[in-house]
This record gives C-alpha cells, sequence and structure tokens, in this order.
C-alpha cells in the first residue's frame, strides 16, 4: 500500500492544516479549513476540530457548494465510479489479515486510495448471512482498472473470521467524496454548509457538521413558539418539524442557538451533524 494521507484529527490551531496560504503583513496566513484546492491534502471525511468546538470533514466536490445552506450527500454503490457493488471476494483471507481482494466488474476504474475513508461489509454466508457479518473502516485501496481490475482494500482493523471465494461484500467510499449543492426531492441526505464557496466539481474543501453556523432560514424558523429543532429542507435551507412542512426532511440539522423573543427569527443555529 502506498503512504496513505492521515486519518488522525487535526485539533486546531494545529499547523499547516493545508499547503494553500497567502501572505500578509504579520506573516504567513493559512487558511486552514477555509482553503479550497485542486490538490488532495488529507484523507476523505478527515477531521478538523476547533478550540470552540466546531468540526469540520474534508470534502470533495461534484458541483458548486454552497456556504449558507446544506450540500448534499450523492453516493452511491450503485456504480464502480462510487464503490464496488455486493459481490463475492476475489480471494480467501484468513482471520487476522488485513486486508481483502474484490474484483472491480464496473464500468470505471478505481484511483488508488479512493476508497479510504469508506465502509466495507463483509457477510460469510455461513448459516445466517447476517450472523457474523464484519463491518470494517477502509483506510486504503490499490488502483483497479474497469471491468477486471482486481482491487486490494486494506482494512482499519484485522479480519476476526476467514473469509472465502463464497463471501460476499461491498464498499462504499466516503460519502464526502461526492458533495454539492441539490435541491432535492427528500431522497438524499445533507451533509452541511461548505466552510467554504466552491465553485464545481473537483475541489477539495471542508464542510462544516457540528458547532454554530448560520444557515438560510424558513419564515418560522425561530418565530413559532417551542419549536427550537430545525431539519434540513428539499432545497439545503432549514425549517421547523415536518409535521407541519411536508417540504421538510425528517434529517435534524441542529437546534436554535440564539433567544428569538422577539420576532427577527433566527440568527444562529447549533448543527449536531455528527458529533465531536
Amino acid at each position: 500500500m502506498s503512504t496513505l494521507f492521515s486519518t488522525r484529527p487535526l485539533v486546531s490551531p494545529a499547523q499547516p492544516l493545508d499547503m494553500s496560504w497567502q501572505g500578509s503583513s504579520s506573516g504567513t496566513d493559512y487558511l486552514g479549513q477555509y482553503a479550497v484546492s485542486t490538490v488532495q491534502e488529507h484523507c476523505y471525511g478527515r477531521r478538523l476540530i476547533t478550540d470552540l468546538g466546531k468540526l469540520f470533514c474534508y470534502s470533495l466536490s461534484s458541483g458548486e457548494c454552497y456556504t449558507g445552506r446544506g450540500n448534499a450527500f450523492q453516493n452511491t454503490i450503485s456504480s464502480s465510479a462510487n464503490g464496488i457493488d455486493y459481490r463475492v471476494l476475489y480471494a480467501a483471507q484468513n482471520k487476522g489479515d488485513s486486508s481483502v481482494q474484490m474484483l472491480n466488474a464496473g464500468s470505471s476504474a478505481i484511483a488508488e486510495n479512493y476508497l479510504a475513508g469508506g465502509q466495507i461489509v463483509i457477510k460469510l454466508l455461513t448459516g445466517s448471512s447476517d450472523a457474523a457479518l464484519m463491518m470494517r473502516t477502509v483506510v486504503g485501496n490499490t488502483a483497479a482498472v474497469a471491468s477486471s481490475g482486481i482491487c486490494t482494500i486494506y482494512l482499519d482493523r484485522p479480519l476476526d473470521q476467514a473469509v472465502t471465494t463464497s463471501s460476499y461484500a461491498f464498499v462504499m467510499p466516503s460519502p464526502f467524496t461526492n458533495i454539492k449543492y441539490e435541491s432535492t426531492s427528500g431522497t438524499k441526505s445533507f451533509a452541511g454548509p461548505a466552510a467554504a464557496y466552491v465553485s464545481a466539481t473537483g475541489y477539495f474543501f471542508w464542510t462544516q457538521m457540528y458547532g454554530p453556523y448560520w444557515l438560510a432560514p424558513q419564515s418560522r424558523v425561530g418565530t413559532t413558539a417551542y419549536y427550537r429543532t430545525v431539519y434540513w429542507r428539499h432545497d439545503g435551507s432549514i425549517d421547523i418539524g415536518t409535521q407541519i412542512n411536508s417540504s421538510v426532511t425528517d434529517q435534524r440539522a441542529g437546534y436554535i442557538l440564539d433567544n428569538n423573543a422577539d420576532s427577527n427569527g433566527v440568527t444562529v443555529i447549533q448543527l449536531t451533524g455528527m458529533a465531536i
């Protein structure tokens, strides 16, 4: 396996958080979580935690990403570009091994370490197929050409059961490999806002998942008594409960952080998409 980007959380103000910097009169000013770059510098989904309790995850855009609305996860595993669909393992592995092999039978190649930060589910198919299921986080993978490439997938912890070529598995890459702004029909989950505006596909950036933030509110947010929890609306804005508005998903975005005694609506919410 080639050298892999670190998967350990970054704790701000550790420096450098990125290689994209701007000079200033006081010295070098690192953009940190506000950097947007075409060069990958961290593992997908890597966490950055600030001293004051904000959490960001390293992401790759598949389109424009907003800062004032939530951006949606796009990944499925129905195509090879987004992982490896359910299929038998290519080779047997012993208990204690830290990798498995799968055949990339899809129409798109899998890049080296593209699956890092993702999840693999392995079913032994011994007795009940769910009895001894193993789930691991992927820490790296070899490149695999389309249709016939053998992909070696490296695991964060060894197998606790031996597997054979009768064992099945599927791999979903990190959801942070494929994020963009999209007004959905309620069929996709939202990640959160981009820390800095992203204009197009192919950019590496940080998504805020936890902590104080402002998001585009609907009119009832902060003006309706007793409704403090807010949910993602289909267009990435926030609204109060789904029982009142059918265009609101049941995915919780967070709760109102400030005191809304007057009728001017919410100012800041506490994002709760991922715990620190």
